[in-house]
């Protein structure tokens, strides 16, 4: 599966089941109208985006969830990654959109903000749902300012912190041990080097060159402030460019890479270590890549997430299921929060982390009952730690993340001098932040 870290427009619509209608009934505050399968079970239309083994294991599950009871149908359809998000605002406008959608924390508070979603903060205020069960730091991603109130306005779906995969083989030729896994950005760079071949045959690292808003907040001052200031341009930012800098100019790390040519790199043995997230493991195993995993170093970055936090820079993609504004208070609703309730039980959360290398949303699940999937019990202890790099504002993340791209791409593809690149991605930057300010 392949998923950008900027979900500027996560997902959208096509492959639908539909099953034969019988009749319709009134929604009672949605945006249209209620329809009833022929055995009189209130259809709910959910998107989604998964299309290899994490898709079919997301089908086993909505399939027992529609098995489980006799008044609610999912109808689950697929949808492009890349268009998800797009199609589904325009859909919703009309009220003939998805009731529910996963996407991703970024673009979700917007569309919290303009009423494109509902927020779910009485899902969680019924405790017999078993939220209290939720990973702590994942519903944090997800806890907006709406209107001056503090709401809940998601339900966890696959949250997947990055972390940097190594090829064991080569670490060990390289007389490398345990003792030697890095916990800082210097020493990442001190490992890329004993991992680099000089004859060009195996190179240290293979990093895409965007995407790094996470990695901007955990070592430097990230590109704006939780209140929306730009704060792109700092000497803690400057620095950390340079030492990625360092990497490349080097020849440690694989020049001009996107996520996608950063695994095929890894997986075909010219890199020795990849920074992706948790899907990476069966794709290693697939290509007979053996491997191991650990956190991407934590930096030494000034910026303050919500939480306090700093120097915490690990990412991920964080994808959350979302209730549309065209369900309202409509006979759908209850249906797709029991459904939120039977996707993150235990039992499904330990079936949805086996089938599709997500860690669980739910912390109940123990190291054993994913021994199967090891690497990705181990991921799971990531999350705390793992934050959404471009989020908190109504709007403006595709523009945002597109400036900073530029900024990173050309530090590592040119030999710009960074102070100037900073100067240009703080104007842009600042431009978007005027311009999608409340």
């Amino acid at each position: 599966m392949k998923i950008k870290k900027n979900l500027v427009a996560a997902t959208a619509a096509v492959l639908a089941a539909g099953m034969a209608l019988a009749g319709c009934g009134s929604s009672n505050g949605g945006s249209g109208d209620v329809q009833k399968t022929a055995d009189g079970k209130v259809k709910i239309t959910m998107w989604h985006g998964f299309s290899e083994a994490d898709g079919k294991t997301l089908e086993s599950i909505v399939d027992d969830f529609n098995k489980s009871q006799d008044k609610y149908e999912i109808d689950a359809q697929l949808q492009p990654w890349s268009t998800i998000g797009e199609t589904m605002v325009t859909k919703v406008t009309t009220g003939d959109g998805p009731d529910f959608v996963t996407t991703g924390a970024d673009n979700g508070q917007g569309w919290s903000i303009d009423g494109t979603f509902q927020c779910v903060s009485d899902f969680y205020a019924d405790k017999d749902n078993g939220t209290d069960e939720y990973l702590d730091n994942v519903v944090k991603q997800i806890t907006f300012n709406i209107d001056g109130k503090e709401e809940k306005c998601a339900v966890p779906m696959g949250y997947a912190p990055t972390s940097v995969w190594y090829n064991t083989d080569m670490w060990k030729a390289a007389g490398l041990t345990d003792k030697d896994i890095p916990t800082t950005w210097d020493q990442l760079l001190e490992v890329a080097k004993k991992l680099t071949k000089s004859d060009g045959s195996q190179y240290g690292l293979a990093m895409a060159d965007s995407g790094w808003a996470a990695y901007m907040k955990g070592n430097g001052t990230g590109l704006y402030t939780t209140d929306g200031k730009v704060s792109i341009n700092s000497k803690e930012n400057k620095a950390f460019l340079q030492k990625m800098r360092d990497f490349y100019n080097g020849g440690y790390a694989v020049p001009g890479l996107d996520d996608t040519a950063a695994r095929e790199s890894f997986e075909s043995g010219q890199s020795a270590m990849v920074i992706v997230g948790p899907w990476e493991d069966q794709a290693a195993t697939d290509k007979g890549i053996n491997h191991d995993t650990f956190a991407v170093p934590d930096g030494d970055g000034t910026y303050k997430y919500a939480d306090g936090k700093t120097g915490s820079n690990t990412g991920s993609t964080g994808l959350y299921w979302w209730v549309t504004s065209q369900v309202g208070d409509s006979e759908k609703l209850p249906g797709i929060y029991e459904f939120f309730k039977f996707y993150n039980n235990h039992d499904n959360q330990v079936k949805w982390s086996l089938g599709s290398a997500y860690p669980p949303n739910n912390k109940t699940v123990t190291a054993d009952e994913l021994s199967d999937r090891p690497l990705i019990a181990k991921i799971s202890q990531y999350t705390d730690n793992s934050y959404i790099g471009i989020a908190g504002l109504k709007g403006g993340f595709g523009d945002i993340a597109a400036s900073l791209d530029t900024l990173t791409q050309n530090t590592v593809r040119t030999s710009d001098d960074i102070q100037g690149l900073l100067d240009q991605a703080e104007s842009s930057i600042s431009g978007y932040l005027d311009e999608y300010a409340e």
